[in-house]
């Protein structure tokens, strides 16, 4: 059976959004508030009091004056608890008025009959919270005791699922943690059976996760394991999908900073798979999409010598955290701007 792939990380498309990152970024990557409906005992970014601030007008205003391709809504809080509901509908709205497509990490736990329909027109992607079939696991996982109303809209999206020539429209996030360990090959066969892509992310030492960490996280050489299940199981030799933004990205916080990793200048921190360090290179309020990308390239330039080194040294892991396998991301990135 194939292992289905997500279209907004399809390999051709990734391929062509990556092609042009070295004069363009075809991607906005938009945090709404910190609003959570859910208090996931792993959270990265329990902020949960942050503002949904994202100028709509601005976004609007990028989208018209770049090449925009894709819109992802990541990081922070839950993009459908109610205090961003708001805005991620308006940007759908834009989203769908200009054909680009939109992509987000959702618990959907709050999911309604526009959102499905947003998913049914192909709009909008989602990759969806999945980490256990289990009810009790779910209350003491994601901190609140929701697991009928979770398992109920596993049903409805399966009746928005367009999985077509080996590329679906939605897929499940799956963080391997030592409470679902045992239960990943039956979330893997679940995902499989119903045109699911199964994304497979380690677990990160970062926000409410590094007081836990120690006992949540699976050890190298059972992720090595799993990876072993999916190559005999499904012949995929599987590893965390390089996410395009991190490259081709202009990533846009809940307040309307342009920000970058500190280290890298890539638009993404998480694939480091611990705390972020970054560097706010200005306003989308007060510049033009041409502007914001010149920003981004110059300060990239000013890391790429330091990229090289790091990429040298930095480990290989299992299967790498959100954004991509931090070894195999820079390499890709020195290829592309060499």
């Amino acid at each position: 059976m194939e292992m289905m792939q997500y279209k907004p990380w399809e390999k051709k498309e990734v391929a062509s959004l990556l092609a042009v990152s070295n004069k363009k970024l075809p991607i906005l990557d938009v945090q709404l508030g910190g609003a959570c409906n859910l208090s996931c005992i792993y959270c990265d970014t329990p902020k949960y009091g942050l503002p949904c601030s994202v100028d709509i007008f601005s976004i609007e205003k990028l989208m018209n004056d770049g090449d925009v391709k894709w819109v992802y809504i990541c990081g922070l809080g839950e993009p459908t608890a109610l205090a961003n509901l708001e805005h991620l509908k308006q940007i759908l709205q834009l989203c769908k008025q200009k054909g680009i497509g939109l992509s987000m990490f959702s618990n959907m736990l709050n999911v309604d009959d526009e959102l499905l329909d947003y998913i049914d027109d192909g709009t909008l992607h989602v990759l969806f919270k999945l980490d256990t079939f289990d009810k009790d696991k779910m209350t003491y996982l994601y901190g609140r005791d929701k697991g009928d109303i979770i398992l109920k809209n596993y049903e409805a999206l399966k009746e928005v699922t367009h999985a077509k020539n080996g590329v679906t429209n939605l897929g499940a996030s799956i963080v391997p943690t030592s409470v679902n360990y045992d239960e990943l090959p039956t979330i893997i066969d679940y995902c499989m059976k119903n045109g699911f892509f199964p994304l497979i992310g380690q677990l990160e030492d970062a926000g409410s996760c590094s007081k836990i960490f120690q006992d949540l996280k699976v050890k190298e050489v059972d992720l090595v394991k799993f990876r072993n299940y999916l190559l005999e199981t499904y012949g995929v030799d599987y590893e965390m999908p390089i996410c395009p933004a991190t490259i081709s990205g202009i990533h846009i916080t809940n307040t309307n900073d342009v920000i970058l990793d500190k280290k890298t200048g890539l638009s993404c921190p998480w694939f480091w798979l611990d705390e972020p360090s970054l560097e706010i290179i200005g306003d989308i309020k007060g510049m033009s999409y041409d502007e914001i990308v010149n920003r981004i390239l110059k300060y990239r330039a000013s890391k790429f010598s330091d990229v090289e080194v790091m990429e040298k040294h930095v480990e290989l892991y299992p299967f790498g955290g959100c954004g991509g396998n931090a070894k195999r991301l820079l390499k890709t990135y020195i290829n592309l701007h060499r």
